[in-house]
């Protein structure tokens, strides 16, 4: 079965080994960087499960913050849950059992989205996981129902409006109800985007205003972003297994 984009698969380099568990990683607005690549071998590491990036934006990447913000504009959200789901359905016929998702930034709200159109067509995945992002309102939520999982992180100084700030956040747990398992965790102290921590995203993310530049980040934001990622690879070892 082919598929429109290439796709990056990542497998465990751990003794850790999830059998029959698959999960999509979707990128930020950037496109498919080092940064994401770096996430997904990560869960991959820390749950045993395979993991999998379709490049949606078909070999483009963002390097400005204009560049990406057109990249994401130009982006048909439902030419992507569809292409999306051709992935989901061949890695059913390639033997995994359990899928999950996990997205950031425009990817988080891509990982609702998906968890949503999964489970209006009948075929739902068995997790989904939003990194501060939200999707459309063409994706009712609300239809994600007890055999999905959702977990959402969520910075309280994360400042974009109606897509991953406090406010958001709350709506969206209100509409989560219907699902399995539905937890939203929020990280007081943090920006947008606070689980990136190489160089380059450090850099963006105070260029951006996601955080203070007068801090250093990878140092002093540690602690916080090892309990978010503990509780991810937790939830999917739980919900895939």
């Amino acid at each position: 079965m082919s598929l429109p984009f290439k796709v990056y698969s990542f497998k465990p380099q751990t003794a850790k080994k999830l059998a029959g568990a698959a999960i999509i990683v979707l990128q930020e607005w950037w496109g498919v960087n080092d940064t994401i690549k770096k996430h997904a071998q990560r869960i991959s590491d820390n749950t045993g499960a395979d993991t999998i990036i379709p490049d949606l934006y078909k070999g483009k990447i963002g390097l400005t913050a204009e560049e990406a913000s057109h990249l994401m504009s130009n982006l048909d959200w439902d030419v992507a849950i569809g292409e999306i789901e051709q992935l989901v359905e061949k890695l059913r016929k390639d033997g995994y059992k359990n899928i999950g998702s996990i997205g950031f930034c425009m990817g988080g709200g891509l990982s609702l989205a998906l968890a949503s159109h999964a489970s209006k067509i009948g075929k739902p995945i068995q997790s989904a996981v939003v990194c501060y992002g939200s999707p459309p309102e063409q994706f009712d939520v609300t239809l994600i129902d007890k055999q999905t999982a959702i977990q959402g992180h969520f910075g309280g100084k994360d400042g974009l409006k109606g897509f991953s700030d406090p406010s958001t956040a709350d709506a969206l747990e209100g509409k989560l109800k219907n699902a399995k398992d539905a937890v939203i965790y929020r990280y007081p102290g943090q920006g947008h985007a606070f689980l990136n921590d190489d160089d380059w995203a450090i850099e963006k993310r105070k260029e951006l205003g996601f955080v203070d530049k007068s801090i250093e980040p990878f140092s002093e934001e540690q602690s916080v972003r090892n309990q978010a990622w503990e509780r991810i690879y937790q939830f999917f070892t739980t919900q895939l297994k």
